[in-house]
Parts: C-alpha cells; structure tokens; sequence
C-alpha cells in the first residue's frame, strides 16, 4: 500500500474513534441574560429552604427549555431543581422557586464551581446551551445559633421598634412583602417566627397563602396582630386563630414586662378578643378578665394572636417594645432553631434517625449448612454418579464436557436462587415516622430504590407532600445535574434519578407532610392503675399492632383494621400518665437478612425515629398511642415501572385522659418532662433527655411539666424541694401571681411556705438559670421534687 494511502486510512481510523467519544453537548444561545436572587436578602441558613428568584431577558431568538439549579442541603446530598422556562423573542420573564436546602460544606464553597444549567428543550436529552450572567447562586450565611423573625406589615415602619430586637435575644428580624413570599412552604423555612401586622393575607396568590399555613403546620410560629378587620384580611388563617375578635374594647396595659415600663398611655389600649375560636387554645396574657395574647397548637407549629395591633401607637413609639416582644417569641419555643444530637443541620437528623436503615434490602442467605449440602451433592453428583452412569451407558469420554456443564448449571441455579429478586423488578423500601395531630400527618420519611437494570428511574409523589432530597453515606454527586433532577408540578412532584447501575441504591428522604390523614379516636379514662377505654382507628389503614405508651410501660392493644374499635382494659400500676421513656429499648442485632431487616427498621422507629419527632413536638409529659403499619402512607411510585414495594411506618398521637389521682403523691424529674429554654444570649447543647447541659453565657429558663393528672385537681401543694449545684450557675424560681423571681442560693432548698405560687395552672414549675463567666459550660440541670396532696 501506498504510503499516501495508509495516511488516509489511519486518519479514517482516527476520525472514527474519535467521533464515538461521547463529549457534552453545549452550545451558545445569543440574547439569553439570566440573573438570580437568593434566599431573603441574600441570606440562608444551612440545611433550611430558601426561594430563588430567576429573571431570563431574551433579546435573541424563542427559546424554550429547562433551567436546572443544583443545592447540596448536606455534606453527604445533592441533587437539581428543574424549572420549566417559555421566553419569547424581545420579552423578560421572572420565575420562583425554592430550593430544599444548602450548606457551606457543600460545592457552593468553591467560587469557580458552575450550579446552573440551561438545556433547549428538555433537560433529558442533554442538549446544554450556555448564556449570560452568573453560573452559581451568590449567598450568605446566616449564623445557625440566631433565630429569624419575618415581619409582613402593610407599613413595617411602624415596627421600627421591633427593627433590630435586642442582641441578647439572638433573634434577628427581615422585613418581608407580598411579593416575596415563596409558593412552596419548604421557602419559608428560613423563618422561625413571622409577624403579622394588618398585613392582608387575601392578597396573596393562593398558593403563596397554603405555603404560609404548611409553614405553621410544619413547625413555624406565627404571630398573628388584632384589629378590627381580621377576618376579612387572614382570609384562611382566620379559622385556626386561637380566640375570636368579634369584640372591641380598651385595656391596661401598663403591666406589661420590660426594662423601660409602659407609660400612662398604656392605661387604655384598643384591643379586639373574643372566645377561643377552636380546641386547644391558651390564654398566655391577661388584663385583668381582658386576654391580651392567646396561642393554639396547629400541627407541630403555632399560631399566637395578641389582641392589640402591633403596629399601632402606643407600641410603635415604646422604647422596651422590642425587650418584651422578644421574651414572647422566646416563650413561643421555636422548634426549627433546636439543635437535636449536635446536629444543627435537619437533614442530618433525618438520615441518621430514620433513613440510614431504609438503604438495607434483604438478600438470600445460604448458612453453612446448606453450603456444605450443595459441596457434597455437587461433588457425589460430579463424581462417584457421574463416573457410575457414564460406565453403565459406556460413555466415559464425555466426562470431559459434562464436568463442567454440571458446574455452570449449578452455578446459574445458585445466582438465580439469590438473585431472583433483584433480576426481576426493581425493588422500593419506604419508612416513615409520623405524628398525628388535627386529621394530619406531618412527619419523616425515606424512599429507597434498588434497581434490577441500569438506566433512569423517576419517582412521582403528590404534589406538596413529599420534601425529599437525594443523598445516602457515600457522599454527594461530583454532578448533581446528572443525578438527581427534582420537578414540582401542581397535582404531582417527581425525582428522576440519572443512569443509575445495575443493583444499586438511590434514596429521597426528608419531611412529609399530608392533609386529611386521619387519626386515632380515643376515649380512654385512667383510675386505680388501669387504663379503660375504647380506641378507634379512623386512618385509612391497618395496623399490624397499636401500642400505648406512659413512662417505662408499653401496652400491647392489638391489631387494628380502618375503621375498627377496640376495647381497651389494661393493668399500668402507674400512679399517673407520663410521656413516653425512650430508654431501655431498641435492637441491637446485626440484621442483614430478610425478617433481621424488618425488626431492625421497627426498632429505628420505636427509638430515635419517635423519640427525635416527640422531643421535636410540643407535646407536655403526656402519653401516647402509636401503631405500625405495612400499608404506604405516602405513596412513592415509580413511573413506567412494576417496582416491588415494601413500606413500615410508625404513627404517632400524643392523648389527653381524664383521671382521677386521689391522695398524697410525690414527683421528682423522673417524672417531669421539660424544657430548656435561652432567654438571654446563650446557647444549648444535651442529648434530649439529658441530666446535664452545656451551657454558653446567657439566662436560661428551666421549665417543668407536672403530669396532666397533677396539673388540675390538687387538693394542695406541700413542698417543692430543689437541689442545685450553686457555682455552675445563679439560680432563680418563678412566682407566678406576682411574675418575680425567688433567688435560690442554697444548694438544697425546701419551699413550704405556700408552694403552690411557683406552680401555674397548666403545671408548669419555672426555674431560671444565670450562668456568667467563661467557665466550664457544663451544668447539672436543678433536681425537683413536688409533694402535695390530690383529692377529687
């Protein structure tokens, strides 16, 4: 061959190999600006949602496709945000959404990193086309230990008072507009607290105004303000304020706490009350027969009402308005600002709680035994049987093939018996925990895939039920974009998960939430140690077994069908109803195997799983039912797909019982539940349950929850005595007809002198701690015994 010939066959060759190299597609768009915001003010805070905001300007050609954003809510998680975008010729269009969650750990740490990603067309096909502006979001961290105030008023200087609250509060504020407000509830989760002051919540786009209620439902706290049009303006909201405002009249409020006193223009404020407007509502704050701040439990979160406008004069003129409206927030306990085992990120709460053991698929196991039964017929078979048969039919040449053929057959027969399962179908584990409260369930939940065949798998959930992000213990994509794409659509969400391998995992976990659940109706009477009673069960699934728990004592009722009763007549030989004790259980074997795995996920359940959501809720030492059920409570679907599906959830609902405790009795904080709370500055670090808590500088309030049969019906209270390690900390109790403070110097004390003062009417002790200096943080919490006597 010619030497001019073997260069254009070699250069054939070359252009051929080359051309099956696969490169990313990615081609220039003319005219395409894009542009973002994100979070509120540029901030975020780690492991929380945020919304973004994304304006496309095209001066070029229509253009239709798919805009992808990438987060990193943990260290170990990634994942895409798809967002179907339409921008003709000439035109600019704005577009929100919100982003599960972030952390500082993640890619967004790394400047050059690129997190936005535009395709023509669909995002499938891979077709990225590139534009101008910025390729990754620009945030701000905010500091994990500071709380966040939203404030959503028609004219917010009128709150210039609560613009900044004091510094010792830790509690920072964000002015907030309509326009803002997110349409997903995950968008809201940068807030702890929002304020709403004369703001119209009619004028909010329908969605928005359903983000804001999941917000609360979810564990938010709104502050909601009176006035004298309140039920035309919070529109839905209305119905689940804790007291009417029908009425009209003026109060004195001079009373109120702070540093700087009300002057004489507090002695007659206009204020609009009424009676509680649903089941559960409290009155925090009177004047005199006069309800000045009322709040209800809605979900795991509440709604607080004040009956007086927040903006109004004579509050928006108060010097000491932002030191009281900060000790009001800090009674209202923010549970998103908790920090839980360390973690300060709530996804890494999730994962290491419940979803962690979701990712474990049982597989065959063959014991020593049966091994040891196919060596012996493999080597009978392919040895003295063969040789005997071959000889009789005088084919002994054919050994040479039949040998092996027996050993490939018995080896296909041994990986078909174990893989059998996952050849077949992919397989899906689900696991939730969950707490049920007014007909809903809001809770956690893990979704796990095993895939039979390689290639794309794309989850659908109903819409706004579902907040799952991607991630598992191998850490996050190099390409979120390409591994996880999560869509959000009115009726339904999906997450598509990107050229997965044969036989591997992908997991979604996070927090769920559904409407119109359900829940466990109760009729329980608790007297001489014995729980009577009937339960019915108005889920609408079956139960494989329900349980009540009090303290150490766990009951077994039984199974329970939808729709079924049961009889309840069970011995506690308790002297009175506690919240459950979470020690003392658990699994502790290995369980790689089949039922191993099942028993395992249960145990998970009935430990940190319902532990983390009761120390999460606001639930006051009282005791609980709870049942497991097989049925899915969230349905997770694959599309296109026949999945094998295996699902175990725990459902939880705390119970009020009426009861009779007659006689002396004695509590100490083995039987009182509580709550640490920072008042001042500070933070708080202890295993929920704890004896002992790391303390920074600040003042802390320590309050103790009677049992809900000791918090009414006392005959009298004859001694509180507390025990204190008096130099970790100055220590105070709270009289709560005067609203003082009584010094504790002691390191015992025995208060015999009317000791009912320091116990309020829903049975609360309150003691505070002042821990100052730069000391060792750790403090042993104070000991408490209550001795009284309880009569009918």
């Amino acid at each position: 061959m010619a030497l001019g010939n073997r260069k254009w066959v070699l250069f054939l060759i070359f252009f051929l190999l080359f051309s099956f190299i696969p490169f990313p597609a990615s081609a220039a768009v003319d005219g395409l600006k894009i542009s973002t915001k994100a979070g509120f003010n540029g901030y975020v805070k780690t492991g929380r949602g945020f919304p973004v905001s994304v304006t496309i300007e095209n001066s070029g050609n229509d253009f239709k496709g798919d805009l992808l954003i990438n987060f990193y809510p943990t260290y170990s998680s990634s994942g895409s945000r798809a967002i179907q975008i339409d921008v003709p010729k000439g035109s600019k269009k704005t577009y929100s959404v919100s982003l599960p969650g972030i952390t500082d750990e993640g890619q967004y740490t790394n400047p050059a990193s690129k997190n936005i990603f535009l395709f023509e067309g669909s995002w499938k096909n891979g077709k990225e086309v590139d534009f101008q502006g910025p390729k990754t979001l620009a945030l701000k961290y905010t500091d994990q230990s500071w709380k966040t105030l939203g404030i959503l008023s028609e004219e917010p200087d009128r709150l210039k008072e609560l613009r900044p609250l004091p510094a010792d509060s830790k509690i920072e504020t964000v002015v907030l507009e309509g326009s803002i407000i997110p349409e997903e509830q995950s968008g809201l989760d940068y807030f702890d607290y929002i304020l709403l002051d004369g703001f119209p919540v009619t004028s909010l786009k329908p969605d928005q105004e359903e983000a804001l209620l999941a917000w609360v439902k979810s564990g938010g706290v709104l502050i909601a303000g009176g006035g004298p049009n309140v039920v035309q303006a919070y529109g839905k909201l209305y119905s689940e304020l804790p007291m009417e405002t029908r009425i009209e009249s003026r109060a004195d409020l001079t009373g109120l706490e702070s540093s700087i006193n009300p002057g004489n223009e507090f002695k007659s404020v206009p204020v609009y009350f009424g009676s509680s407007s649903a089941n559960g509502a409290e009155v925090i704050l009177k004047s005199g027969e006069t309800p000045i701040v009322a709040k209800r439990g809605v979900g795991t979160g509440e709604i607080w009402q004040t009956a007086f406008s927040p903006g109004e004069e004579p509050f928006s003129s108060w010097k000491g308005y932002g030191e009281w409206f900060s000790s009001i927030l800090v009674k209202a306990r923010a549970l998103k600002a908790r920090s839980v085992s360390g973690y300060f990120n709530p996804y890494d709460s999730y994962y290491s709680n419940v979803a962690d053991v979701n990712e474990y698929f049982p597989s065959v196991h063959f014991t020593t035994g049966q091994i040891v039964l196919m060596l012996i017929f493999y080597v009978l078979l392919a040895g003295p049987a063969l040789y005997l048969l071959l000889k009789r039919i005088d084919r002994r040449e054919h050994a040479w093939w039949i040998v092996p053929s027996i050993a490939l057959v018995c080896s296909a027969a041994i990986f078909a018996i174990g893989a059998k399962d996952r050849i077949a179908s992919p397989q899906v584990s689900q696991m939730g925990v969950y707490k049920a409260y007014g007909g809903q369930l809001n809770g956690i939940e893990a979704v796990s895939l095993l895939s039979n065949t390689g290639g794309d798998y794309t989850f659908s959930f109903k819409g706004g039920e579902f907040n799952g992000i991607p991630g598992s213990s191998f850490g996050p994509s190099p390409a979120p974009q390409r591994f996880a794409v999560i869509e959000k659509g009115r009726k339904e969400d999906s997450a598509t998960f990107r050229n997965v391998e044969y036989w591997s995992t992908r997991t979604l976990y996070g927090s769920a939430s559904i409407e119109k659940a359900g829940g466990f109706e109760t009729d329980f009477h608790y007297s001489g140690g014995k729980i009577k009673g009937t339960i019915q069960n108005n889920f609408p699934l079956d139960f494989e077994n329900v349980y009540f728990w009090s303290g150490m004592k766990k009951v077994e009722l039984g199974p329970m069908k939808k729709g079924s009763v049961l009889q309840v007549d069970h011995e506690l030989n308790q002297k009175y109803l506690l919240a459950p004790s979470f020690a003392g259980y658990g699994y502790q074997g290995p369980g790689y195997y089949g039922a191993e795995i099942e028993k395992m996920k249960k145990s998970r359940l009935e430990n940190e799983g319902i532990s983390f959501l009761y120390n999460q809720s606001r639930a006051q030492n009282k005791p609980i039912v709870y049942g497991m059920t097989k049925d899915q409570v969230l349905h997770a679907d694959l599309v296109n797909k026949k999945e094998k599906t295996t699902s175990i959830s725990l459902i939880y609902q705390d119970v009020d019982i009426a009861g009779e405790v007659n006689g002396a009795f004695s509590v100490n904080e083995d039987s009182l539940s509580f709550d640490l709370i920072p008042i001042k500055g500070g933070n708080i670090d202890f295993p929920p349950g704890g004896k002992e808590a790391f303390l920074e500088f600040g003042i802390y309030e320590y309050i103790l929850h009677l049992p809900p049969q000791l918090s009414t019906g006392i005959e009298k209270f004859e001694e509180i005595s507390i025990m204190l390690q008096t130099d970790q900390a100055a220590y105070s109790i709270k009289d709560v007809r005067s609203g003082e403070f009584m010094s504790l110097e002691s390191p015992v004390t025995s208060i015999t002198d009317r000791p009912e003062r320091f116990v309020s009417a829903n049975g609360e002790v309150t003691i505070r701690l002042d821990k100052t200096g730069q000391g060792d943080p750790a403090v042993r919490l104070p000991s408490v015994t209550i001795k009284g006597v309880a009569g009918k």
